[in-house]
């Protein structure tokens, strides 16, 4: 079952209210109903004793003027029960069968139905006076109807403050479950967008509290996300690249494998007065172009050396046999002007190969003179000197 924040806010707030107002409206509506019935009994009691002391007739003028004052009835009846005064002549009392009860143990909580209306009764024993020294009895009737009133007079104005505070509390609750809802509801949007690839990041929130921290921290997680997606995606490229520079090194290595499988059995059928040197170095040139193959197939391609003890004048040697083909065809003579001892290095005999043929290749395209089409025939255009020495004992040094 869902449970939305704005009213896991709205509903405590407002329960509290209700039972707060509902508890305060009970608790003075029961401490108004005492008072206003403290209040009529003890106004009951003065009046019964004010006319039981009273050395005046209690004549109907008389209860009428005290009716004007108390707002109650007053019926005056003889022992017989026989009505001697009254302020309703439509009330006829029921005879007293006890004897009443003083004026300061007056109560009046019997309630009866006179006519259409509901009184609050009280009796009370008048003592006899002058010409009439008889008992009499005085009937006190006050109206339900304002009691009623005057209790209501006294809760509603508590309860409709009550009523207003729960509207503003309801109000100012929904107030703050919107501004927090609100905020939540965008990070929660912005999750959402995080999990379909979009990791851009949100607006910051102005109020620096919670909110602001989790957005914080959401703008971050997006970051990391996207940085790892661009690594994946890097690194999947790089993969798919490197199985299809396997695929395709493995096809060359292949070919130059059949290349060279074919240049020695031609060898071996050819006497050796009849073998070619361009032959010879075209096989030189396989051997070196398998040899990087294997090394690019070992993830090596140039990016990776491994250093070990290497005869570097031997590596020289090599080089030049493999490009003097090329600088004979420019009419370049190579000249190895090197020292005739071995000199030994640390270093990737792979890596060196390459330098060293990279450095003669393009000092034989420096030492080709732009010449007219009328001297293009000239077989000696220049000449390329190499030379290889130890300069020191912690340095080599190759001249070209």
């Amino acid at each position: 079952m869902r449970w939305p924040l704005r009213y896991q806010i709205l509903i405590p707030m407002v329960g509290i209210m209700v039972c707060a107002i509902v508890s305060v409206t009970l608790l003075h509506a029961y401490l108004s109903t005492n008072q206003i019935k403290m209040q009529i009994r003890d106004q009951f009691r003065q009046i019964a004793h004010t006319l039981n002391e009273a050395s005046f007739p209690l004549t109907a003028a008389v209860l009428n003027q005290t009716k004007g004052l108390s707002g109650a009835d007053f019926v005056l009846v003889g022992q017989q029960g026989d009505v001697l005064a009254s302020t309703r002549p439509d009330f006829n009392p029921s005879p007293v069968l006890q004897t009443p009860p003083e004026w300061n143990e007056l109560q009046i909580s019997d309630v009866i139905q006179t006519g259409d209306a509901h009184f609050f009764h009280s009796v009370v024993q008048i003592q006899p006076r002058g010409r009439t020294p008889s008992l009499r009895y005085l009937h006190i009737y006050y109206p339900v109807r304002e009691y009623r009133e005057a209790l209501s007079n006294a809760i509603y104005p508590s309860l409709l403050a009550g009523s207003i505070a729960l509207v503003v509390v309801a109000f100012l609750a929904t107030v703050i479950a919107a501004r927090v809802t609100r905020p939540l509801q965008r990070l929660d949007r912005k999750v959402a967008q995080i999990a379909h690839g979009d990791f851009q990041p949100m607006t910051q929130p102005s109020r620096d509290d919670e909110i602001r921290d989790l957005s914080i921290s959401i703008n971050r997680m997006a970051e990391l996300l996207g940085d790892y997606e661009d690594e994946i995606k890097r690194s999947e490229r790089l993969k798919t690249l490197g199985q299809l520079r396997g695929a395709i090194a493995h096809q060359l290595r292949n070919a130059v494998t059949g290349c060279r499988i074919a240049l020695d059995l031609h060898f071996r059928k050819c006497p050796v007065d009849q073998q070619d040197e361009t032959l010879q170095v075209a096989n030189r040139q396989l051997c070196m172009i398998e040899q990087y193959l294997q090394s690019f197939l070992e993830n090596k391609g140039g990016h990776f050396s491994s250093l070990e003890r290497v005869n570097l004048s031997e590596i020289v040697s090599k080089v030049i046999s493999l490009v003097a083909p090329t600088a004979r065809h420019f009419g370049i003579k190579i000249k190895d002007a090197s020292v005739a001892e071995e000199i030994m290095i640390q270093g990737d005999a792979e890596s060196l190969e390459q330098l060293i043929s990279n450095l003669l290749l393009n000092a034989i395209e420096a030492a080709v003179p732009v010449e007219s089409e009328a001297e293009s025939g000239s077989t000696d255009r220049g000449q390329i000197s190499l030379r290889l020495f130890q300069s020191d004992p912690e340095s080599v040094t190759l001249e070209v």
